[in-house]
């Protein structure tokens, strides 16, 4: 039985402050060693670019910023079946410039095809997001959160 080929998508603009949360884990996804199986790429978050980005895996994680739904450096984590239950109002609360993007990119790979068979977003919260500003400490401490609930998840789990 072969693994299921796993991915891990960071999406946003690292230019502009806590915007960059998904780049900063992918990045430090990149650097450990007990992760070098999970494939890592780097997306802006506009739907057809994240299809094609998850185009032929499995298994996919989604990073992404999004301001509104909770305090800085909060995480939240959610699948497909999740944003069914989410009203337009909450799903906009829970929104970044790529909320549309991501949401659409999992409407449009259900009706067309290709959705992963498992795929979960995690969203960081948050502070700041104007250009040139670095990650707030908020953020930072979520992005090695993330990362390290990647690392365990990707130690903990078989062949798929």
């Amino acid at each position: 039985m072969s693994e299921a080929r796993r991915l891990v998508v960071g999406v946003g603009n690292p230019d502009a402050g806590d915007d960059g949360a998904g780049i900063a884990v992918v990045r430090l996804l990149s650097r450990r060693h007990d992760c070098a199986h999970l494939e890592t790429r780097v997306c802006t978050g506009e739907a057809s670019a994240l299809i094609e980005a998850w185009t032929g895996f499995d298994d996919v994680v989604i990073v992404d910023s999004c301001r509104g739904a909770g305090p800085p450096g909060s995480v939240h984590t959610f699948t497909p079946d999740d944003l069914d239950r989410y009203t337009a109002v909450e799903a906009r609360r829970c929104g970044s410039t790529h909320s549309l993007g991501v949401a659409t990119a999992i409407g449009l790979a259900r009706a067309l095809g290709p959705l992963p068979s498992r795929l979960v977003v995690h969203a960081v919260e948050g502070r700041l997001f104007d250009a040139g500003n670095a990650l707030s400490s908020e953020v930072a401490r979520a992005v090695h959160e993330v990362v390290a609930r990647l690392g365990r998840r990707s130690s903990e789990a078989g062949p798929g």
